[in-house]
């Protein structure tokens, strides 16, 4: 819990469970303000996915005109996305940005041999996956998964089936975006993006987003196919 010693207007406190707070547009802009980017795209990507407006961002950011951090703010304003799923996938599509300059398209279905898959986030014919550990752990300890060894080999035939397609496939884990492991991996998605734009070219394969559209017209922007 913290202490906002920052100016607010009336309009953007909120009670939940009889506790005054700041609701969420101004809790994300403040984030990024005082926390740097990283942090605030997490909280305004959150925003955007649970209903929220990006005017709703700009309104509370409108206050900080001059304030330290502001810079900050405004970027997550400019890149805030609704189809970032989780935190990880939030800061993974920061790196995306940081890696290759470009901004990369979320939840990005693609129809394979195996049915539709949905990617995190594709830019050009490079799909980053932001693969989380959840995935792999049993229920009894947290996780999601029934069986683990059976879902450890469907992971290996979901990306198999997504190359088969003709997208690069960079994997990129929690631990990736710390520390020297940072430094190493936006320089390993940076190669991969250089080697689908080689391959494949810049742009993404047009079957792929007549594809994409025809699969939102019918599921819409979320992974319910």
């Amino acid at each position: 819990m913290g202490r906002h010693l920052a100016r607010f207007g009336a309009a953007q406190v909120i009670e939940k469970d009889g506790l005054r707070a700041l609701n969420h547009a101004r809790t994300g802009v403040g984030m990024a303000r005082t926390h740097g980017v990283r942090s605030g795209l997490v909280v305004c990507d959150a925003v955007l996915r649970t209903g929220g407006r990006r005017a709703d961002l700009e309104a509370a950011a409108a206050i900080m005109e001059n304030w330290p951090g502001r810079t900050h703010v405004a970027t997550c304003i400019e890149l805030a996305d609704p189809g970032a799923e989780t935190a990880l996938e939030s800061v993974t599509r920061e790196l995306v940005i940081e890696a290759v300059g470009r901004r990369p398209e979320t939840q990005f279905p693609v129809r394979t041999d195996r049915g539709i898959v949905w990617c995190d986030m594709v830019v050009g014919n490079h799909a980053v996956e932001a693969d989380g550990r959840v995935k792999l752990r049993h229920r009894d300890r947290g996780g999601v998964a029934d069986d683990v060894e059976n879902a450890a080999w469907e992971a290996k035939l979901r990306e198999r089936a997504i190359r088969d397609r003709g997208l690069v496939v960079s994997p990129v884990v929690w631990a990736d975006h710390w520390n020297e492991r940072r430094v190493a991996t936006v320089e390993r998605v940076r190669r991969a993006q250089a080697e689908a734009d080689r391959v494949y070219g810049r742009e993404t394969n047009p079957e792929l987003l007549r594809e994409a559209e025809e699969i939102r017209r019918v599921h819409g922007d979320r992974k319910t196919a």
